[in-house]
């Protein structure tokens, strides 16, 4: 195998300061996205954006991250060991050491971002998120979910065959010989 590109999500701070900018940026068209997609979903927009919505958006946070390590796990042999923390700003889930194909890095990234604006959407649909809390959660979460989305574009981007180790601070990514 040969390394092709490193990728380190956790010390190296020209990658984190673009990811924070990149996170910001990203909240403007995922709140027109998800406002559409509560005005959709309800007749009429109603409720505010509550307290308690700060306490969900933490609840979001440690959610994300056990999707991550569950399919760390699954896509894992018997030897996987997953890791949670919290450095530089970030929740991270890592699973030192471990090997995946671009397929399962790809739904490992991404598996987070889709089950949990689905299950937000849900919840608005169901009328359990008022509109507001619905738009700024699933917002702010996806917005939040640049780094999953860098990774997924620099896997996609990878013409060659690729196999992917995560690190305990990113990705090594290799050509597959």
């Amino acid at each position: 195998m040969k390394l092709l590109r490193k990728i380190d999500f956790l010390t190296d701070k020209k990658t984190n300061l673009w990811l924070n900018i990149g996170a910001l940026l990203l909240i403007v068209p995922f709140l027109f996205f998800f406002a559409w997609v509560a005005l959709e979903l309800l007749e009429e927009d109603e409720g505010l954006f509550v307290f308690t919505d700060f306490l969900y958006l933490f609840v979001l946070l440690v959610v994300h991250e056990l999707i991550h390590g569950f399919f760390f796990k699954i896509f894992g042999d018997e030897k996987t060991k997953v890791k949670f923390g919290f450095k530089n700003g970030m929740a991270y889930a890592t699973s030192p050491g471990s090997f995946y194909s671009r397929g399962k890095m790809l739904i490992i990234a991404l598996s987070p971002f889709v089950l949990i604006s689905l299950f937000l959407t849900v919840c608005c649909e169901l009328e359990w998120l008022s509109s507001p809390s619905y738009i700024a959660l699933a917002s702010i979460h996806a917005a939040s979910c640049i780094g999953d989305f860098y990774l997924s574009y620099i896997l996609i981007s990878q013409k060659e065959e690729i196999l992917v180790e995560d690190t305990e601070v990113g990705l090594n990514i290799y050509r597959k010989d």
